[in-house]
């Protein structure tokens, strides 16, 4: 399973495998080793297309060698391409969209059986949760996703045309999941929704909220940790910074994305709030918890952007100093309203490459800065095992989310201990355990 995006995508493939498991097909070293290849793909941006498609290309040779191998595309580029998968990689046997892939399984014996492909992008179907919880790869930090899709229709975004509306699960359904994974080991666990801000407004017979659904989940016993991603600025409610204020496991972190901050730009984004609703937001969240952690996305280069827009832009990155910023170039999108409404991809890519290298040359200052503002502090870490780049370092994460790395020859995944900052990077602190 090659998985891309979000960690939306990253529940939704552990979903997939545990449906696979329950038909005896488990993960393999390598693609040479396998009979099923699968890829969960993205859409948000033409990049994670285009790795999906080159993948697709690798695993052609594959297939030669071994006709039976099953080869499937799910996910968001499966629910937006459909059928057009089958036609530019025609050795493709499986495209399930975003509400089909946990019967990934039934769709793989039915390949076997007939040797016929299978489209399956309708969406009268319900993901499926109740196999998952067999599938995960650490079982010490789990994702349990609360809603899906969206009701927003940003004009540069095509998640309400691939994930669907807004859809909430019951708040009794996911409290009782998160026991369950706290009772097989699960110490922390991150609450998903594209839009998760908005959860429960369509559940009946009373709609439910986000700083209710909090409130239910932090106190499960054995949880030692709890976050939530992602959250949209003009759903963000009052009572949310009270929840980090009185939950003591609930961490202080908030990814709340700006993609702009010119308002002219965020009202061709359909955004809902402007620049300076924005920074009442920022101060809010740092008046309720000062040390509260900020994160956000930026999308430089959107229809119409001017070099004005773009230090408004900067101007709003400068004043927030996220701890992290993801930052990305516009690319157009098929099945967005940008598109359908005909608002034109007028700046030249020279020009976003441009402001996409200033912004992030400034980010990168920034969070350095901030960063070494940490050196000589204590953080509580919780352990996530050996750096890929240096198995005789440990990572983890602080309460506001940023990676911690030591030097030790132990591994302390799962576990919670104490680290002295001793020095900071952009992207990293770095501290002696205590």
């Amino acid at each position: 399973m090659y998985t891309i995006g979000c960690q939306m995508n990253e529940l939704d493939s552990e979903l997939a495998l545990a449906a696979l498991d329950e038909d005896g097909i488990r993960p393999v070293e390598s693609a040479a080793e396998a009979d099923v290849l699968l890829v969960n793909t993205c859409s948000v941006r033409e990049k994670a297309e285009e790795k999906a498609y080159s993948w697709l290309g690798r695993m052609k040779a594959l297939k030669r060698v071994n006709p039976d191998l099953i080869i499937g595309v799910l996910g968001c580029m499966a629910q937006k391409e459909g059928e057009l998968i089958f036609r530019r990689a025609p050795y493709v046997d499986i495209v399930a969209g975003t509400a089909h892939f946990t019967r990934v399984d039934d769709y793989v014996r039915q390949v076997r059986a007939t040797g016929k492909r299978i489209l399956a992008i309708g969406r009268d179907e319900q993901v499926q949760t109740e196999k998952r919880l067999k599938a995960r790869a650490t079982p010490q930090s789990s994702f349990v996703a609360v809603m899906r899709g969206c009701d927003h229709h940003c004009t540069y975004c095509v998640v309400p045309n691939t994930r669907g509306m807004e859809q909430s699960r019951e708040l009794e359904e996911i409290v009782e999941e998160c026991r369950i994974l706290v009772g097989e080991g699960t110490q922390e666990i991150t609450l998903l929704g594209q839009n998760i801000d908005s959860y429960g407004k369509r559940l009946r017979p009373r709609r439910r909220s986000l700083a209710e659904l909090l409130y239910a989940v932090a106190d499960v016993p054995g949880l030692k940790r709890l976050r939530f991603v992602t959250s949209h600025p003009s759903d963000l409610r009052p009572e949310l910074f009270q929840a980090f204020k009185d939950l003591p496991n609930l961490m202080p972190y908030l990814h709340f994305p700006a993609q702009s901050g010119s308002n002219e730009v965020l009202k061709r984004m359909r955004r809902g709030y402007t620049h300076e609703r924005y920074l009442e937001l920022v101060a809010a969240a740092r008046d309720a918890v000062p040390d509260i952690g900020l994160a956000g996305d930026t999308i430089v280069g959107f229809c119409g952007e001017t070099e004005e827009d773009f230090e408004r832009t900067i101007e709003l990155h400068e004043k927030t100093r996220y701890q992290a910023s993801f930052i990305f170039m516009y690319s157009e999108r098929d099945f967005t309203p940008a598109k359908d409404q005909g608002l034109i991809d007028d700046v030249p890519f020279d020009v976003k490459k441009r402001r996409i290298n200033h912004l992030i040359h400034l980010q990168r200052q920034w969070s350095t800065e901030e960063n070494l503002k940490k050196i000589g502090k204590v953080y509580e870490v919780f352990g996530e095992g050996p750096s890929k780049r240096n198995p005789g370092r440990q990572e983890g994460r602080s309460p506001q989310n940023q990676v911690v790395i030591v030097e030790s020859g132990r591994d302390l995944a799962g576990k919670c201990y104490s680290v002295r900052i001793d020095r900071a990077t952009d992207a990293a602190l770095y501290g002696t355990l205590e």
